[in-house]
């Protein structure tokens, strides 16, 4: 059943931008589900991840730890199951999408941030 949640939370996820699990990932992210606290700690560490590497990792923990939440589960089964579920391609551009909708709501947050896009050669992110 979990497993069942999991792969309907992930189906046309990267197809739709305007998925609902991609919408409440955004929220997550935001601050929308955890209030303005999990706003400032997510921000602060945006803010630092300033090398690709470092954004990849962020988005990463912070989808799989909302994928665990959203189906009830450990962040190690939603863990196996998202990559389970992708092949390697399509994981690639799922979390590079996420990555640059990060940045595009940090960015609307911060539009003094001065943040230009981290790139995949691990250039600085801050201008």
């Amino acid at each position: 059943m979990v497993k069942k949640r999991i792969e309907d939370l992930l189906n046309n996820i990267i197809e739709d931008e305007n998925d609902i699990t991609r919408r409440c990932f955004r929220a997550w992210i935001d601050g929308g589900y955890n209030g303005e606290h999990s706003y400032r700690k997510n921000f602060e560490r945006v803010e630092k991840a300033n090398t690709f590497s470092k954004l990849r990792s962020f988005t990463i923990e912070q989808f799989t730890c909302f994928i665990a939440f959203e189906a009830g589960c450990s962040y190690g089964y939603a863990q196996e199951n998202i990559v389970k579920y992708f092949n390697k391609n399509e994981l690639n551009d799922l979390t590079v999408l996420l990555m640059e909708e990060i940045e595009e709501t940090f960015i609307s947050f911060f539009p003094d941030s001065n943040r230009a896009p981290v790139t995949e050669a691990g250039e600085n992110a801050l201008a």
